[in-house]
């Protein structure tokens, strides 16, 4: 099933709002947090890959354009598309919240606001310290995925810094979210 960015960027609006949720659970509500682009696109990623088993794609029929870069997974069209957000604000260093307005007008199916929920609670319960980790401790994480080692390693064959990476490959692997 193909999603179109409109709602594959809702998703990660409703995403980012459910990591401030569990980040300020964790933390306090203070302003400071360090929910930075690079710590973002590692959480979204593990998101994704722990909703997925080897017969459901889970938030990969979604977030479906992960491409292995230097510091990991990374969903390209999210990552291109990261500085339009209207709720958030989301540097190198942290996130503002921009309006808690949009935050609650987010357009998107109960059904995927379910499956974002539901694959946050599964991530709290293999490790509930993962959102407190540093964004290069989520990189460290990612690189020991098989699917980053193989498509990386295909990409600097071919003289590249990118690939691809089959969402078939991420189902059917062994996930791991622990340094």
């Amino acid at each position: 099933m193909m999603m179109n960015n409109n709602i594959k960027f809702s998703a990660f609006e409703y995403l980012v709002s459910k990591l401030c949720d569990w980040y300020f659970e964790n933390n306090g509500d203070n302003l400071s947090n360090d929910l930075s682009k690079l710590k973002i696109t590692k959480l979204l990623f593990f998101t994704a890959a722990i909703s997925s088993n080897r017969n459901e794609e889970g938030l990969l029929s979604i977030f479906n354009n992960f491409v292995a870069l230097p510091y990991g997974h990374v969903e390209s069209d999210v990552y291109e598309n990261m500085d339009d957000s209207v709720c958030y604000s989301i540097t190198k260093n942290g996130l503002i919240l921009k309006s808690r307005a949009h935050i609650n007008e987010i357009n998107l199916s109960f059904e995927i606001k379910m499956q974002i929920d539901e694959a946050i609670s599964k991530l709290k319960a293999v490790n509930c310290k993962l959102i407190n980790y540093k964004a290069f401790d989520l990189v460290d994480i990612s690189h020991k995925w098989s699917s980053w080692k193989m498509m990386y390693s295909l990409a600097r064959k071919n003289g590249k810094y990118s690939m691809k990476i089959p969402k078939e490959m991420i189902m059917t692997e062994l996930k791991t979210f622990v340094i």
